[in-house]
This record gives C-alpha cells, structure tokens and sequence, in this order.
C-alpha cells in the first residue's frame, strides 16, 4: 500500500504530531508515505524529513498537475486529508480513495463551511473520527452519512512519553511562583479562548473566595493575540494573577504534569485531546467539560469528573453560540459546579491521586497509539481494495 498524507501546513500542533506520528509509523509497517503539505513545511515537518519521510509542499501555480503527477509516480493507492482540501479533485480523478479524519466537534463552522463540506463529502469514500461525539456531531449537524464514519479515538506513543517523564526537570514550582502545598491545576492547551479560559477564571474567583492554596497553570501557545490580549487583561482585572498563570508554551510537557497534581481542560470543544492522553499518562485525575471524548475514558467518576458544558446537547451548540461562550467573560451557569469539581480534588488529594493512577492504566492498555495505528491501516487497506475493485 502507498499511502499520501495531506494536511494544510505541516508545522506544530497536535494534529500534525499525530500526522509525523501516524506517518513514521505506516513506514515502520513497511507502507510507502509520502506527507504532502499546503502551505510552507514547519518544525514538525521537518523532524519528519529528517526521520527519512517523504514531505512535499505544493506549488502555488500548477498545483493540480504536479500533485497528479507526484501521486502517480509514488504509485499512491489510498489518500489520508487531515482537515485539508487541497487535493480532492485530483485524488477523484485519479480514481484514488480518500479517508478524511474528523479531528474535532467542528462547531466552528459557518454556514458557508456547513455548505462546503456537504458539497466536499462526494470525494470522500470513508471517515476517521476520533469520538462519539465529533461523530455524533458531523451526522446530526454536519449531515455526514454515518455508513461512511468509523470511530476510532486518538492514541499515545508511549515509549517516547517513557523517555520524557524521566528527563531531568526544567521547570518546577519554584520556577512558575508555586509552593509545594500549593493544589495545581494543569490546563495544557493552546491559548485559544474555545478551551474554556473565561469558564475557569470565573471558577478561580468562586474558589479563591474560600481558599487560597488552588492555582490553574495555563501552558500553551497563543492562537488569537487580541482574544488572548483581553484574556490577560481580565485576569489582571479581577485580581487573579497569582490564581490563574499564563506564563507560555513549554517545550517538554512533562515538566508541567510532574508539577501539578491534576489536569484541567473545560473545553467547548473537542474531538479527543490528545493532552488529555498525555494526562492520563502522567496519572493526573482529570476534570473535563462533557464534550469529545471526556466520556469515554471517564467512567463512573473513575478517573475524574465530568462537568456540564454550557449549551447541553452538543447538537445545540453552532458557531455563533461557540463565539459567543468563548470570546467573551460571562456569568457561566457551570462555572458553580466546575469549581466545586475542583475543591473536590483539592479537599481529596489522596483519593484522586489513586483515580490518576488508575488513568495511567487505563492509556496503557486502551490506547497504545500503536494499536491505533493498525486500526487505521486495516480500515486504509479495505477502502483501498475497494476503490481497486471499483
């Protein structure tokens, strides 16, 4: 099987980690890859080229030809978008087979993007969700056959998360103004407001009205400047700068979980947080907002608690309301029982700290990404048999 990889831009980020990954992987399974990138090649791309990966960004004027011809030379039977387009008409008129990958709740969709992805959906022969819930969603709202869709969650290269947690630290508690009998909460997550960064700091003023030892750690790389510009402002504002930390993004996340002692993601969306895998690794007990794949790994309370988002049904929730939750400060309605989540934890050191344990278990033996891996291969060989016999 010869397999292209498509996606927007080959830089950083948990998609295009899973792209290297998923890629450095088919090879190791003896399948010919070759990553194909949009827009210029980043760091992620990169590390791919030097691993011996083919990656190919495209022109800007003869873009259709040379793609064509690039597929054809590679021999490429079966093609992988990860939320790009570039390469559907081509991939059509080649008779190639495309798998699309639903990375997410995609409640971030206009009307014009609901539109085109319906019109888009004739050159896809099969779909790769990573949730229920991102399933659910692009059924009931997008208006995706669910004949077309396989489930099939995010994994987690164990072996090279072995290695980080035992790398020397370069941050710890000292370092960010934490004390050690400080309650810390590890929100890992880029500094994009659709993660819940109001939600929370509403909870930390509910909380630090009672007790002053909780702190939220945000790490993460700025999305939007300006939303992100008014985030630090409203902080500052209310007082919670020393409850609430922004201090960035932080190259080994290790160091992050090995100093907090639970993980925090009230998202509005999601698909499957590949930080919430990365959590569970580190066996830090989870409080997750109901979205993604928040329910499916935690079960009956047992590694965390899941709390009410904001909209309830996940088929309510569209664009402008998304905008509307996460742009701007508000008087959540959850944000009661989001800090009463976190008080929990607090209160309850030991007992969540045996939950985060078991969470470690639980990544273990449920979500190798190896084993991912070869549930995508298996499904990539059957839609290219298909597409054979066609």
């Amino acid at each position: 099987m010869s397999v292209a990889i498509e996606l927007n831009r080959f830089d950083r980020g948990g998609l295009e980690k899973v792209v290297l990954d998923t890629a450095l992987s088919m090879r190791a399974r003896g399948i010919r890859v070759v990553v194909v990138s949009v827009e210029p090649i980043g760091q992620l791309g990169s590390l791919a080229v030097e691993a011996g990966i083919e990656v190919v960004r495209l022109p800007a004027f003869g873009r259709r030809l040379f793609y064509a011809a690039l597929l054809r030379r590679r021999g490429v039977n079966v093609a992988v978008a990860h939320n790009s387009r570039a390469g559907y008409p081509v991939f059509r008129a080649l008779g190639i087979p495309c798998v699309a990958f639903i990375h997410n709740v995609n409640a971030m969709f206009h009307s014009s993007d609901l539109r085109r992805h319906l019109a888009d959906d004739r050159f896809v022969a099969h779909y790769i969700s990573v949730s229920n819930c991102a399933t659910r969603y692009a059924v009931g709202k997008l208006g995706l056959d669910r004949r077309k869709i396989s489930t099939i969650p995010n994994g987690l290269i164990v072996e090279e998360h072995r290695r980080a947690e035992v790398t020397p630290a370069s941050v710890t508690r000292a370092t960010l103004g934490l004390s050690d009998t400080d309650y810390v909460f590890l929100n890992l997550a880029s500094y994009n407001l659709h993660k819940g960064h109001f939600l929370m700091l509403r909870a930390m003023e509910l909380i630090a009205a009672r007790r002053k030892d909780v702190k939220i750690l945000c790490a993460g790389g700025e999305a939007v400047p300006r939303h992100v510009a008014r985030l630090r402002a409203e902080i500052a504002r209310r007082g919670m700068g020393g409850f609430m930390l922004m201090p960035g993004r932080f190259d080994n996340a290790a160091d992050l979980h090995r100093l907090s002692d639970a993980f925090l993601l009230p998202s509005f969306i999601e698909g499957w947080s590949i930080a919430m895998n990365e959590a569970m690794f580190h066996a830090k007990p989870m409080i997750l907002t109901d979205t993604g794949g928040a329910r499916e790994v935690v079960v009956d309370g047992d590694i965390g608690i899941v709390v009410p988002n904001e909209y309830g049904d996940a088929l309510n929730l569209d664009a402008r309301l998304l905008d509307e939750l996460a742009l701007s400060p508000r008087d959540y309605r959850t944000a009661p029982a989001l800090a009463e989540a976190m008080l929990q934890f607090a209160d309850n050191r030991e007992r969540w700290a045996a939950a985060g344990a078991l969470g470690r278990r639980k990544i273990l033996e449920q979500h190798d990404f190896a084993s991912i891996v070869d549930r995508h291969i298996e499904l990539l060989r059957a839609v290219a048999d298909r597409g054979a016999s066609a």
